[in-house]
């Protein structure tokens, strides 16, 4: 085979994983990090001021565990774990259960995470589904309660009245 042929395959197989290799992470860290270069977010300072100042309407949304929310989360909010909130966003019957309108896809939507990673993932998800007005709360639930211990639930024992 003729050297310009070997080398237009050669160079044709680099171009091709080169190419492929996109969108390849090393873990959930760098996942969540390039979602975060992607998407819109909210600092804590300007989501305390919007709840205090109670003027628009906005769907809060805690993506952490259920265990999690329940030993602090924010005041007001709804607890949707990650990797389910695509299916229930949307969904009346779970919003029923809240008493309110499930969210338009214009709605203003605010999710949080421990961290502010997976909170990230979820809203890139929920853009993903076409969802409009979608925000990640920078630092996560962490950066909002940095003294968690301080109001978290106490745990329960179990047992007879625990």
């Amino acid at each position: 085979m003729n050297t310009k042929i070997m080398q237009l395959i050669f160079f044709a197989g680099f171009l091709f994983l080169v190419i492929n290799c996109t969108g390849i992470y090393e873990d959930g860290k760098e996942l969540a990090s390039d979602a975060e270069s992607k998407i819109a977010q909210i600092s804590v300072d300007d989501l305390k001021a919007k709840i205090e100042k109670q003027e628009e309407e906005f769907f809060l949304i805690d993506v952490r565990q259920s265990s999690d929310y329940k030993k602090g989360n924010i005041e007001g909010s709804y607890s949707i774990t990650s990797g389910v909130v695509e299916f229930k966003i949307a969904n009346t019957e779970f919003w029923d259960e809240e008493f309110i309108d499930p969210p338009a896809d214009t709605s203003q939507l605010i999710l949080y995470s421990s961290d502010g990673a997976g909170g990230a993932l979820a809203v890139e998800s929920l853009i993903k589904l076409k969802y409009k007005n979608v925000k990640n709360l920078e630092g996560g639930y962490a950066a909002f309660n940095p003294n968690p211990q301080a109001t978290e639930a106490p745990e329960s024992e179990g047992g007879c009245g625990g």
